[in-house]
C-alpha cells in the first residue's frame, strides 16, 4: 500500500472520530545481506518491513498505536487504540504537531535496482579470495560480506504537513582472523563502496597482523590519540549528553552550560542531517520540522543542546529539528551524524606532537563501561605504544579511564582526516584526537 493510501484511510477515520490533531508516521523498507566464510557463501538474509504510527490529542494528551499490518482495516483500527491510550497517558507534555511551512531540503534521487544477491555474492567471495591472497596468516574463521537496504520514511499531520524521503544504505565488510603460532589477532574494515573490495580487505589483514605479539604496558598516565574508529565509538556512547530532554531531567551535566566553555579551543563537533559520506541523510525530523546542520561544540564553547517541540517548548527556546521516532515508538531526541571537524595536522604530526603515549585502535564494551549521566568510563583497551613520536609495538590488557567531561577538556589536537562510521539515520564521524592525561592500568 502507497503512502498517499494509507495516509487517506487514517485521516477519514481520524476525522469521524471528532479528532483534529493527529499525524501518520511510516517506515516501508527492504534488505539484503550476504555472508562469506572459508571461501564459500555463508549465510544470507532478505527482510521486508513495513509499519506505521498514528498519534493523536485527546483529552489535553498524546495517545499513539502502531501496526505492521497495512490492511485497510488494521489501519482504521489504530485510531480508537491512539485514543485509548491517550486516557491512560500520565504527562504533562501539551500535545504538539508542527504547523510552519518550512523549505526542505531536496534529497530524492530516482530510485533504481538495488544490487541483488548475485551482486552480493560476487563481491563477499571475491573479498574471501582477497584475504587469502594478501597473507599466508589469514585462518578459516576470516569473513567477508555485502549488505544494501532502502528505507522511505513518510510522515503527514492534521496540519497540512506531507512529507516523504527514500534513503538507501549499502557497504562492504571484511574481518580478517590472523594466526602466528599459537597467538591469534583479528581485525574488522568496511566501506560503503563496493568498489573498494582490496582496499577494505587490506585494511583489515594490515591490522590484525600489527596486532600480533601484543602485551601488556606499565599503570600509569599517559597521553592518548584515540582512532578515528574509537573516537566515534566515544562520540556514540556519549550521545545522549546533547540531549536537551536529559538535561532538564538531570541525566545530562550539560544543562544550563549552553554559551559557556566546556572543551578545548581545538575542538569542534556538528550535528549533520546531510554528511556528505552518509547515504542516510534526512531533510525532516520525526515531527515534521526541517533538518540543518549545527555546531554543537565550536572551538570549545557548547552552542546548542538538540531538541524536539516539547523539550524546546519547556526549555524555551526553539526546536533544532532531532525529534526521532521509530514506528512502534515515542518521540524521542537524536542526533543525525555526530562529527568531529578535522584539524590541521596530520596523524603523524600529531604522534611526533604526542612523543611518548598510547595510540588507541579498540575499545571492549563502552557502553557496559561508561554512563552517559556521569561522564566517567573505564573500559579494556588496545593499541599501540607510542615512543619518540613513532608507533612501537601492540599493546593490550590495560584498561583506559577518565571522565567524558574531563576528555573534552583535555583535547590537545585534532587530525586532518575525518573517518565515518556505517552510515544510518544516526552515524558518527572522527578524525583521531590527542587527549593528555588518562589513567591507565594494566592487568
Amino acid at each position: 500500500m502507497e503512502f498517499a493510501t494509507i495516509k487517506d484511510v487514517l485521516f477519514a477515520a481520524a476525522r469521524r472520530a471528532g479528532l483534529t490533531e493527529f499525524d501518520v508516521y511510516c517506515r516501508i523498507g527492504k534488505s539484503l545481506s550476504l555472508d562469506a566464510m572459508k571461501k564459500e557463501q555463508n549465510s544470507f538474509s532478505a527482510s521486508t518491513a513495513a509499519g506505521v504510527s498514528f498519534r493523536c490529542a485527546a483529552g489535553g494528551h498524546i495517545g499513539s498505536a502502531s501496526t505492521e499490518s497495512l490492511t485497510k482495516e488494521d489501519l482504521e483500527d489504530l485510531v480508537p487504540r491512539a485514543v485509548a491510550a491517550s486516557r491512560v497517558i500520565d504527562s504533562d507534555e501539551t500535545p504538539i504537531f508542527y504547523d510552519k511551512k518550512d523549505e526542505y531540503v531536496s534529497l530524492q534521487k530516482e530510485a533504481g535496482d538495488l544490487p541483488d544477491v548475485a551482486d552480493l555474492r560476487r563481491v563477499a567471495l571475491a573479498m574471501q579470495e582477497e584475504l587469502f591472497a594478501q597473507s599466508a596468516l589469514t585462518t578459516d574463521a576470516s569473513t567477508t560480506g555485502a549488505s544494501v537496504s532502502r528505507v522511505t520514511v513518510a510522515l503527514a499531520n492534521s496540519n497540512g504537513i506531507t512529507l516523504s524521503h527514500t534513503a538507501e544504505n549499502r557497504y562492504i565488510s571484511a574481518e580478517a582472523v590472523v594466526k602466528k603460532g599459537n597467538e591469534a589477532a583479528s581485525a574488522f574494515a568496511f566501506s560503503p563502496s563496493f568498489k573498494e573490495g582490496k582496499t577494505v580487505v587490506g585494511k583489515a589483514v594490515r591490522e590484525a597482523t600489527e596486532r600480533l605479539g601484543a602485551k601488556g604496558l606499565p599503570t600509569g598516565v599517559y597521553d592518548v590519540i584515540f582512532s578515528p574508529r574509537e573516537m566515534r565509538t566515544l562520540l556514540s556512547a556519549f550521545s545522549p549528553i546533547f540531549s536537551g530532554k536529559n538535561a532538564l531531567m538531570g541525566l545530562s551535566r550539560l544543562a544550563g552550560k549552553e554559551g559557556t566553555t566546556i572543551a578545548s579551543e581545538c575542538f569542534t563537533l556538528f550535528d549533520d542531517p546531510f554528511y556528505p559520506e552518509n547515504t542516510m541523510k534526512m531533510p525532516f525530523d520525526a515531527e515534521g520540522v526541517a533538518t540543518r546542520t549545527k555546531p554543537l561544540i565550536e572551538k570549545g564553547v557548547l552552542k546548542t543542546l538538540l531538541y524536539d517541540l516539547a523539550t524546546a517548548k519547556k526549555a524555551g527556546v526553539a526546536t533544532t529539528g532531532n525529534a526521532s521516532r521509530g514506528v512502534s515508538e515515542p518521540v524521542s531526541i537524536s542526533p543525525y551524524c555526530l562529527a568531529v571537524a578535522p584539524g590541521n595536522e596530520s596523524e603523524e604530526e600529531l604522534l611526533a606532537r604526542m612523543g611518548n603515549g598510547i595510540y588507541i585502535t579498540e575499545l571492549k564494551g563502552l557502553h557496559a563501561g561508561a554512563s552517559a549521566v556521569t561522564g566517567d568510563f573505564s573500559i579494556e583497551s588496545a593499541g599501540f605504544l607510542v615512543e619518540n613520536g613513532k608507533k612501537t609495538r601492540a599493546v593490550k590488557g590495560f584498561t583506559v579511564a577518565g571522565n567524558f567531561y574531563d576528555l573534552l577538556k583535555s583535547v590537545a589536537g585534532v587530525s586532518d582526516r575525518a573517518e565515518m562510521g556505517f552510515p544510518g539515520f544516526f552515524a558518527t564521524a572522527a578524525p583521531a584526537v590527542f587527549c593528555k592525561g588518562l589513567s591507565v592500568a594494566c592487568e
